[in-house]
């Protein structure tokens, strides 16, 4: 295993760890900068390290917020199901706590569905949306790609439940390596201890839920779904996303009426960590572009 990069705690170095009540919720927040508000959601069982790499350099041009979702890292959660409402209210009261009116929503994986519902439930606070590998694509694709899309996923369950049937840091380790399409490249022994950590603190809630609730039948971001998305969208993904297949990316350009696409190469399902410098180019370039 190697670390060719500093530690998550050197390139945070700069930022903040702040604390907001959003409407009874305690949420963590990573903070760096000033001016128009990025807010940066990680995926299902993660938390706001994710964009370690990135919170710093994005923070030089906008107001770069990376936060740990409902019911994940250290942020409170609710006697609720975790349902597309429980999120998207959440992410509003934390906005109402952090004084941000309107924001631009960064979201990978889980967090990119909470983009885009944020977009249907609240949709005077969003300004661009950047769907990074995100969660819940069901368009046509071809009998390879759905392939690839349906063992990507199966994996990653398969990878959860025997987290959920044996809670070591081996098997968290396990799970991190689903992420990247090179582990021993990405994967460092402090993201390891942090996870395993962070799941000890808080009993894993983001992975015992691992789908983040139960699933309504409108969950899914349809060719239906899509083509009612106005807001401008980046769909940032990548040529080993794991969840599903770039083909499905493609396919989804073909219904939504204001996006547009990149892929990024040699990269798994944290772009933003596998390769900082390129994801931040990407994102700074496409939300100052008027």
């Amino acid at each position: 295993m190697t670390t060719t990069h500093e530690s998550i705690w050197l390139n945070l170095l700069g930022a903040e760890v702040r604390y907001y009540d959003a409407a009874g919720v305690r949420t963590r927040a990573l903070e760096s900068g000033e001016g128009e508000p990025l807010i940066m959601m990680h995926g299902v069982g993660g938390h706001a390290e994710a964009f370690a790499r990135n919170v710093v350099p994005l923070g030089k041009h906008f107001r770069t917020i990376a936060i740990d979702l409902l019911g994940h890292g250290l942020t409170g959660s609710i006697d609720a199901p975790l349902t597309k409402e429980a999120y998207t209210k959440h992410l509003a009261d934390f906005m109402d706590a952090a004084g941000i009116e309107k924001a631009n929503l960064l979201g990978e994986s889980l967090g990119g569905w909470i983009a885009v519902m944020m977009s249907k439930f609240y949709p005077e606070r969003v300004g661009k949306i950047v769907y990074t590998v995100g969660a819940r694509l069901e368009v046509p694709v071809d009998e390879a790609a759905a392939k690839r899309t349906a063992h990507g996923r199966s994996e990653l369950l398969r990878l959860t439940k025997q987290f959920q049937a044996n809670p070591s840091r081996a098997n968290v380790h396990e799970r991190l390596k689903w992420l990247f399409h090179n582990p021993n490249r990405d994967i460092t022994e402090e993201l390891i201890d942090l996870r395993w950590e962070l799941y000890r603190r808080t009993e894993a809630a983001g992975v015992r839920g691992h789908a983040g609730g139960g699933a309504a039948s409108d969950d899914a971001l349809t060719p239906d779904r899509l083509r009612t998305i106005t807001h401008p969208m980046l769909v940032l993904w990548t040529d080993h996303n794991p969840s599903a297949a770039v083909a499905e990316a493609h396919s989804a350009m073909n219904y939504l009426p204001n996006a547009e696409l990149k892929v990024m190469e040699d990269s798994g399902h944290w772009p933003q960590w596998e390769h900082p410098e390129i994801f931040d180019e990407i994102v700074r370039e496409y939300l100052q572009r008027r």
